[in-house]
């Protein structure tokens, strides 16, 4: 019980920490755009490369979620 707990503890930090990333890439796209949209989208594509892990990473965890026991 207490090795599911560190697991969960320790996915949801790795989420906390990519969700940070991704929002602080979505604002410095979004703040360079003007200037530079070369620099912009390659930080968009950064972001959604995050999105998508973290949704990835959120279906393992409703899987699991609704398979244990």
């Amino acid at each position: 019980m207490k090795m599911k707990f560190l697991e969960w503890l320790k996915g949801k930090n790795r989420r906390q920490k990519l969700k940070e990333k991704y929002c602080s890439l979505m604002r410095r796209a979004y703040e360079i755009a003007p200037k530079n949209k070369k620099k912009s989208d390659y930080l968009n594509k950064k972001a959604r490369n995050i999105l998508r892990e973290l949704k990835k990473l959120e279906n393992r965890q409703d899987f699991s979620h609704n398979h244990s026991g």
